[in-house]
């Protein structure tokens, strides 16, 4: 049986998983922790990488590695904006860098969705479209924002979300760690963190195959650790159809409640 992580006042769970259908994980994820006596909050970052078998892994990995490499030198007071400007330029430096070197690496990239969790807030970054939720209530609010071509039309009120879903182009990223990219743009919010909210990061190899509902009522109902293993379970019988991540996170005095049904809470076992 494998357990969440506790940290302060929460329990974090997380999974990570090929899927069904690649031969490969080109997704990494990193719950990232301070040391004894430094108080900072813990950092945790989800990617997806891009580029073919080896491109989307050593992307993946660099970018989780650039976020540790900075998340271990922070001291309080956190900038939490700040920091994560750190992270993603770090990350942005670092595959430009191994591309440099390696021509075979030349058109790999990387998204990425990270937030560091206070008693609080949440203060998160996104490039590209993985993922950031805060539930809440009844329902999943998505608090990063999907740099994605189809998300880009939608925002400008030329595709309903409903197009947007269903699009041919709907993979294509506006915005990514690129090898190719001089420059990257990340999208930064700070949201407000409430007692009984629960933080869900994850790649579109979650999101895009399993209806929001389903994300609220697993997160919702089980301890975060076996709560990122169902998600990954759900996805996976619905197709898997890519690599699958997924970070929960909530207050460990919350309580889970009983929200899905048998047949779904079954799913993938």
């Amino acid at each position: 049986m494998s357990f969440s992580t506790i940290i302060n006042d929460f329990l974090i769970g997380s999974a990570c998983d090929v899927g069904k259908k690649r031969k490969s994980n080109q997704d990494a994820l990193d719950v990232l922790l301070p040391e004894a006596g430094i108080d900072v909050p813990p950092l945790l970052v989800v990617a997806d990488g891009m580029g073919g078998h080896n491109g989307g892994e050593t992307a993946s990995r660099l970018v989780v590695e650039a976020f540790r490499e900075v998340y271990v030198q922070l001291q309080p007071p956190l900038d939490a904006a700040r920091a994560l400007k750190m992270c993603v330029q770090r990350s942005h430096e670092a595959l430009r860098a191994q591309a440099a070197e390696d021509s075979s690496l030349k058109g790999m990239g990387s998204t990425v969705v990270a937030a560091f969790l206070q008693n609080d807030r949440v203060d998160m970054v996104n490039v590209g479209d993985s993922r950031a939720y805060i539930l809440r209530g009844g329902e999943p609010i998505q608090i990063s924002t999907d740099q994605s071509w189809v998300m880009d039309m939608a925002r400008a009120g030329k595709l309903t979300l409903e197009q947007a879903r269903r699009h041919h182009k709907r993979n294509r990223l506006s915005m990514s760690l690129s090898a190719n990219r001089p420059t990257v743009t990340p999208v930064l919010k700070q949201e407000v963190f409430q007692p009984d909210d629960i933080l869900l990061l994850c790649s579109d190899g979650l999101w895009g195959v399993i209806p929001e509902s389903l994300l609220w009522a697993a997160a919702n109902e089980f301890e975060p650790q076996e709560a990122a293993e169902k998600l990954v379970a759900l996805a996976n019988q619905s197709g898997g159809l890519d690599n699958i991540s997924a970070i929960v996170a909530r207050k460990r005095e919350r309580q889970a409640v009983k929200t899905m049904q048998d047949d779904a809470t079954d799913a993938g076992e």
